[in-house]
């Protein structure tokens, strides 16, 4: 029965009539890149390469279009506006847009378009095939100045056409701008057709010469069109076929087979046939002079590129990506081939253009004159070079190049390089002299002198410390003070200077209560030469300097203006200096070359002691055998002058570091005080000759720098120098310089009170916050360092990685386009994380603090979560331990302090002895606002940032990367070697069992006021120094570390 059935059904198909099936297609546009894209798409015509043409067409979406306009031919887009037509300053009355590019009936229109403003008014109407479309119910639509949608439909029913499509856009406005389109859509519908379609031979392509197109159907009449317009329009461009078609010139062939009133569908068929690009220079040679520039005037009627030049000899003649022409230096004339290379395209052949082009050689300029020009001499050879050429700009010459043409390509560095027309020099080794002159793009002939020199072999020496005495006062008697002026209180006393001149007998001193007021000591009128220095030699130390600071002035006696070499204070401040030493100061006095002054030492009654000692003017003499007098740990550096042209040296530089060097210059350092010799011998084949200086260097001990090392198992912190367990051994560590040789150590709440140990260990046994102090001893003197409340012996505390001396350098670490390091960034590192070591003894951990240098986010309620992780075996960030979060709209940030954000844990942490752990944050927020006002999040901790190769306690969790930098979601742990960084990110520690935060930490009471103020090294000073760290002593007997910013 089911058989049955079917065979009945087909059977009814067979006798039914044909009903051909339409499908409804819909193409649009909407100028999705702007014009400066260079796969854009729409109508341009704008700028320096516009041209006025009646219609422009354009290519949108796969449908050729065409436009006109009146009042314009400007035309423009972008991804923002869309198609844009006219101008401000060009606005049109009307334009059109058109196309027949549809095949099917269009069954509906929709355009996106506006005015300039809403003050102007326009609009807009759509027709197909001459048959005109409403938008409800009206033939036109209304424009204003924002963006709407019209959809244009068939009017009351009627058929929709198939044929031109085209839209009008007018202004009726007095007043108008641009007209603008920001989208286009057109609905159409396609039915297939029982006629075949046509076929084209040979098939559709690109080729290389003209074709000549056979069209065939199966049945029916042929039309095509040859302009890509729809060959089932009546009326059009289309042809009946009646042979083979003749394609010279890229087309796109249309044509449909009609049988009786059906046409087939349109079949298509586009034919690149690629062109002559018609390369051609304008000139086939051309002549430049040497060295001059010009340019190789390529034809590219169809302005193709890429253009590459290429010269076939680019030293003679080069040629840049432009055609720009560069000749060379040439002593003869040559010519060379330059050649413009088109690769081809789809629509153009590859193609080239050739020139000739001639750098023609200058005259060269006048030989210059070379006195002596060579020849034998016993001693150094004084030579002139010289020129009377008029064209001549500098003079050129070289005793290290091999060969005259090695010296025509040297460059300044090879070349000594003069500029004007006279040059001397001295040769004082045999070699060959070579010379020329050279003006704009011209040179001389080269000279060449050979030159013997038969100098004896001398040995001789000079220092970076050589300087000729011009005048000296030491200060020995009152008769020698000839034209010194001293105020009260000035007297001559042995203070010991001897230790630096063996011959001193006294000094010139003062008393910090030998008077009231100030007293001045000044110099003689003293006339100040070329190169000169002022030097002395002044003792005296710094604890009270505050209350006397004095001063070394000079005084312009032309001018009567007075300037200050030297503030005292302001130099032990800046220098940690304690004191008493003897300490050599020497101010440069180019300034002053040629006037006449005065020096003052301007001295405050109530502050310190002074003696000055070895003042002297002095001036640089490579030849001065004057005795260098420097201290222990100072260097000298030692360079030959030795003559003869000696082949090797030998230096021996008794108690120096080096002992010996064969280099023409070496730099020693003289770490022991005494009296030393310094030998140079040059050797030249056989011979050799030696030059001693005994008791050149006179090296003088120095009193030590005393500068305490705290203990660096023990934790730093942002309000402590260190933090320490009680009942646990540290050690103390001696960073004195200057050599001493005893120690004075002084602690509090410790198991010792004393040590005179070098580097002691201390067991703290009460808790608190103390002192300690240190005076380092050798046998020139002492000096002591102190640090007020610098260390914390138990209960909690914040720690971090970062010193107290590196405090003040905390910063934001921006990485430009790439946001920040330790903060919201575009590199792919999603976390965080700083190192801490191992506590000293059982600990716990509940809040921390983190100190934000910036705290800009778009969304405030994004998360920033922190944990705290154990170390894993890889060492990296291993099990959470505890975690807590904050929003970033609560990070704290002033432009005038360190402000904290705290965070409390979601549980205690507890850190046995002798483990380390992993502060951890991220990932941060990093998007970007896409409208006004465009921010972009910018969120960041201070960090401390150190030289390559010091300590770095970061690490970063950075994501999988392809080769093409995409993201794979897989994440690393890396550690900052290549650039050491520590976070400002500050837990809570306790060793006390469970922290309790902010409580526990050693923080002022809000009641509490500043007792005391010193500096980080211990100094007290008035008030807290803007831009620096200072030490502040509350009532309550709590310090803390603040900075003034």
């Amino acid at each position: 029965m089911k058989k049955r059935l079917l065979f009945v059904l087909a059977a009814l198909l067979t006798i039914l009539p044909q009903v051909a099936m339409a499908a409804e297609l819909t193409w649009s546009f909407d100028w999705p890149k702007s014009a400066t894209d260079k796969t854009s798409e729409g109508f341009y015509n704008f700028g320096s390469s516009a041209v006025e043409k009646d219609v422009y067409t354009a290519t949108m979406n796969g449908v050729e279009w065409s436009a006109s306009a009146v009042g314009t031919h400007r035309y423009a887009y972008t991804k923002t506006s869309g198609q844009y037509i006219g101008s401000a300053g060009e606005a049109p009355t009307s334009a059109t847009l058109w196309t027949t590019g549809f095949v099917g009936k269009v069954k509906a229109v929709r355009i996106s378009a506006r005015v300039q403003k809403d003050t102007y008014a326009g609009t807009v109407a759509v027709s197909v095939n001459g048959q005109a479309y409403q938008c409800a119910g009206s033939a036109t639509a209304s424009l204003n100045g924002t963006v709407a949608e019209y959809e244009f439909t068939t009017a009351g029913g009627a058929v929709p056409q198939e044929g031109k499509l085209q839209i009008d856009l007018k202004q009726t406005s007095d007043q108008r701008g641009p007209l603008y389109v920001k989208k286009l859509e057109v609905v159409y519908e396609q039915e297939a057709s029982a006629v075949a379609a046509p076929m084209f031979t040979p098939a559709a392509g690109t080729y290389d010469a003209a074709q000549q197109v056979t069209i065939s159907a199966a049945k029916g009449d042929i039309y095509y069109t040859t302009d890509g317009s729809n060959p089932r329009i009546e009326g059009g461009t289309r042809q009946q076929y009646a042979g083979p078609v003749a394609v010279a010139a890229t087309a796109t062939l249309k044509a449909v087979a009609k049988d009786g009133d059906t046409y087939s569908d349109v079949a298509e068929a586009k034919y690149v046939i690629r062109k002559d690009p018609q390369l051609k220079f304008y000139k086939d040679s051309v002549a430049i002079n040497s060295g001059d520039d010009g340019y190789a005037d390529l034809l590219n009627p169809n302005k193709l590129s890429p253009i590459t030049y290429k010269s076939s000899a680019w030293d003679v003649c080069s040629v840049d990506k432009d055609g720009i022409l560069y000749s060379s230096y040439v002593k003869a004339t040559q010519t060379v081939t330059i050649t413009a290379t088109f690769a081809g395209n789809a629509d153009y052949l590859p193609g080239t253009a050739t020139m000739k082009v001639t750098v023609v050689a200058r005259t060269p300029l006048k030989t210059p004159v070379v006195t002596p020009n060579g020849g034998t001499f016993t001693e150094p050879a004084q030579v002139k070079i010289s020129t009377d050429d008029a064209n001549a700009v500098t003079i050129w010459y070289s005793t290290s190049v091999k060969s005259a043409e090695e010296f025509e390509e040297s460059d300044s560095t090879q070349s000594v390089v003069v500029e004007g027309k006279e040059a001397t020099l001295t040769i004082d080794k045999t070699c060959t002299l070579y010379v020329m002159t050279r003006g704009y793009n011209v040179n001389s002939d080269v000279v060449e002198a050979k030159f013997v020199i038969n100098e004896p072999l001398e040995a001789d020496f000079t220092t970076d410390k050589a300087l000729k005495t011009v005048y000296a006062q030491g200060f020995d008697s009152a008769d020698g003070m000839t034209g010194w002026t001293a105020g009260s209180g000035w007297k001559l006393a042995n203070k010991n200077f001897g230790k630096i001149d063996a011959s001193d007998v006294t000094s010139i001193s003062i008393g910090y209560n030998d008077g009231n007021g100030s007293s001045t000591l000044e110099s003689p009128e003293l006339t100040i030469g070329d190169g000169s220095k002022v030097e002395f030699y002044a003792y005296f130390q710094a604890p009270y300097l505050i209350y006397g600071k004095w001063t070394f002035n000079v005084t312009d006696q032309a001018t009567g203006q007075s300037t200050t070499l030297l503030n005292a204070f302001n130099w032990a401040q800046d220098n940690a200096y304690t004191g008493p030493n003897w300490n050599k100061f020497s101010f440069d006095l180019a300034a002053y070359a040629g006037k006449k002054v005065k020096f003052q030492f301007l001295y405050p009654f109530g502050g310190e002691d002074l003696a000055i000692d070895g003042f002297r003017i002095a001036q640089p003499d490579p030849a001065a055998a004057e005795t260098i007098r420097i201290f222990e740990g100072d260097s000298i550096v030692f360079t030959s002058t030795s003559k003869g042209d000696p082949e090797s040296l030998k230096w021996e530089f008794q108690g120096g570091s080096p002992e010996s060097s064969t280099a023409q210059s070496q730099a020693v350092k003289y770490d022991a005080a005494g009296t030393y010799d310094v030998t140079l011998t040059a050797t030249r084949g056989q011979q050799t000759a030696t030059k001693t200086r005994k008791a050149m260097v006179v090296v003088a001990q120095k009193a030590p720098t005393a500068l305490i090392g705290l203990p660096e198992e023990g934790y730093e912190s942002p309000f402590v120098g260190v933090f320490v367990p009680l009942n646990v051994p540290v050690k103390f560590r001696d960073l004195s310089s200057g050599s001493p040789t005893a120690w004075n150590w002084v602690f509090q709440n410790a198991d010792i009170d004393k040590s005179t140990e070098q580097n002691p260990t201390v067991t703290f046994v009460k808790k608190g916050t103390v002192s300690v102090g240190l005076t380092a001893k050798n046998a020139a003197g002492q000096s002591n360092d102190i640090l007020q409340y610098a260390i914390q012996a138990g209960g909690a505390q914040y720690v971090w990685n970062i010193s107290s001396e590196e405090n003040s350098s905390l910063q934001k670490i921006a990485l430009g386009y790439y946001g920040n390091y330790a903060g919201s960034n575009w590199l792919g590192i999603d976390k965080y994380a700083e190192r801490y070591q191992a506590p000293l003894a059982d600990a716990t951990i509940d809040s921390l603090n983190i100190y934000f240098a910036s705290v800009t986010s778009i969304n405030p309620s994004d998360e920033i979560k922190v944990t705290i992780n154990a170390v894993a075996d890889n060492r990296e960030p291993g099990e959470v331990l505890a975690s807590a979060s904050v929003k970033a709209g609560d990070l704290k940030y002033s432009d005038y302090d360190y402000l904290a954000t705290t965070l409390k844990l979601d549980k205690t942490v507890k850190l046995a002895k002798g483990t380390p752990f992993f502060i951890t944050v991220g990932p941060f927020p990093n998007g970007s606002m896409e409208t006004s006002p465009y921010t972009s999040d910018d969120i960041a901790i201070f960090c401390l940032r150190r030289p390559v190769g010091q300590k770095t306690t970061t690490w970063q969790l950075v994501e999988d990367q392809d080769e093409k930098g995409n993201g794979l979601g897989t994440y690393k742990w890396y550690e900052n070697t290549d650039d050491p960084v520590s976070m400002a990110i500050a837990p809570v520690v306790s060793y006390d069992g469970v922290a309790t935060g902010v409580t526990d930490a050693t923080m002022p009471k809000a009641e509490a006021v500043i007792t005391d103020v010193y500096t980080i090294d211990g100094r007290r000073i008035a008030a807290p120094r803007k831009g620096e760290i200072s030490i502040v002593r509350y009532s309550d007997g709590t310090c803390r570390k603040v900075i003034v910013r």
